[in-house]
Formats: C-alpha cells, sequence, structure tokens
C-alpha cells in the first residue's frame, strides 16, 4: 500500500457520524462538508452499520466488528484524514490503533475517557426500547431523541449498542501516529473529562466547547470551523482539554 503523504498532500477525508445517527443527519449540508468541498477535498460518506443506508442487523454479534466495517469503505492505496462523532471517533481511532499508517490527521468529537470504559449498552437499549419516559436518565434523552427522530430501525440501533465489548487501553492510544484533534463540550457528560485518553495520544490538540453537550457537539459551528482548519493546517495549538466534567456512569 502507497501510504506517503506529507504535509503538502490533501488525502481523503472520511466523515463519521456517532450511534442513532447517520451521515446526512450529521454531517451532511454541514459547514465543514462545505469547506472541505471548496478545498477541493474528496468525501467518503459513510453510514455505519446498522444507520442510515447501511445493511442493519438485529442480532448484536453482527456489530462485533465495525471498525471493520468502517474500513472498507477507505482507499487501499493512500491515507486518508477522518472526523468522527462520538461511535464514529470511536472506531476511528480503533483503526488508527490498529492501521497507523492508514490515517494522517484525525478530528475525534465527543469522545472523552468513556472510550476506555464499556458502554452501558443494555441500559440504552431498554430505554430505545420503552421510549423517553419520566424514569429516563436526564443525561440519555438527547441522545435517545435524536435516535429516535433519525429514521433508523431502533431494533438495529439496539443491537448496535449492545454489539461485544472492544476496548482500547492507554498503550494502544499510544501507538496512534496521526495527529489529534480531540474536541469534547463542556457540558458532555457522555463522552466525560478526557483525562486519560489526553495522556495517552501522542500528538494531540485538545478543544473544549464552551456550554456544549453530547448531541450538539457535531453542529458547533466551532467545531466545524477549526477542523476544517485543524485538517488543512495540523496542529497550532497546545492542548486545551477538560479536566472536570463529569462523566455519566453509563
Amino acid at each position: 500500500m502507497n501510504v506517503a503523504c506529507d504535509h503538502t498532500c490533501t488525502p481523503p477525508v472520511v466523515l463519521v457520524h456517532g450511534w442513532g445517527s447517520t451521515y446526512e443527519r450529521t454531517w451532511g449540508g454541514s459547514d465543514l462538508e462545505r469547506t472541505l468541498e471548496q478545498d477541493g477535498r474528496r468525501i467518503i460518506s459513510v453510514d455505519l452499520l446498522g444507520h442510515g443506508s447501511a445493511r442493519a442487523p438485529h442480532e448484536s454479534g453482527e456489530y462485533a466488528h465495525m471498525a471493520d466495517e468502517l474500513a472498507a469503505h477507505l482507499p487501499a492505496d493512500t491515507v486518508v484524514d477522518g472526523v468522527g462523532f462520538s461511535l464514529g471517533g470511536k472506531l476511528l481511532l480503533q483503526l488508527a490503533a490498529e492501521q497507523p499508517q492508514r490515517f494522517r490527521r484525525l478530528v475525534i468529537a465527543g469522545v472523552g475517557d468513556n472510550l476506555l470504559r464499556p458502554e452501558n449498552g443494555a441500559a440504552v437499549a431498554q430505554a430505545l426500547h420503552a421510549g423517553i419516559t419520566d424514569d429516563t436518565p436526564a443525561a440519555l434523552r438527547p441522545v435517545l431523541a435524536e435516535a429516535l427522530a433519525s429514521g433508523n430501525d431502533p431494533r438495529a440501533l439496539a443491537a448496535a449498542i449492545e454489539r461485544p465489548p472492544s476496548l482500547l487501553t492507554a498503550d494502544q492510544l499510544h501507538a496512534i501516529g496521526a495527529q489529534v484533534l480531540l474536541v469534547v463540550g463542556d457540558q458532555d457528560v457522555i463522552a466525560g473529562a478526557a483525562d486519560q485518553v489526553s495522556a495517552a495520544l501522542p500528538h494531540l490538540t485538545g478543544l473544549v466547547l464552551e456550554g456544549v453537550d453530547h448531541v450538539s457537539t457535531p453542529h458547533s459551528p466551532r467545531l466545524q470551523a477549526q477542523a476544517a482548519t485543524f485538517l488543512h493546517h495540523g496542529r497550532a495549538a497546545p492542548p486545551e482539554l477538560p479536566t472536570a466534567v463529569r462523566a455519566h456512569p453509563g
């Protein structure tokens, strides 16, 4: 695989949505998408397994290799840049740890130290089936509302969130060679703090979005502007990551 790419190259950019959403709901028509197109970047639009136009199995075991499914969308003959929100960000980091030669720069949004913990999939799936009620944890309500409004198959979404765990370790993150812009909202109780993740990533720039929660993160104008700048220029600022955001136990 020819992966050579210096600071002058403009590799394709893969944009990946989070759990419960789709490419179109997250990135379609966004300022980031328009800016990348104006810059002449080839955009790889991906609907994750169980979402949007992708196949949507109802068995959780079918989702055990979501990172491999994502990798199948990437070109085999060049490096890529990537932007991933929440689950999409987790999968990009997993691929970058397993295949570090494939990535140049990554923007990872809505991911903090929750990356290193198992997802509370059973609770989310139960809430997805029951709908939003008075008993639904407040932290999950915006996420569930987005999932229920997305047009996705609820049974497929439940299977995806209950997939077999594939946790990354700090050592695996340390092997990532790509430059990473890690973006967390200071009101994001899903991602939580980013202390451990930021300590493990060797080529990190951090960005805190003030007054922004989990679901709002990919739509933040600051996120979209900084992502475009980072993908064009690379690291331009020291880490600026949150240490006091309280993580939801799920």
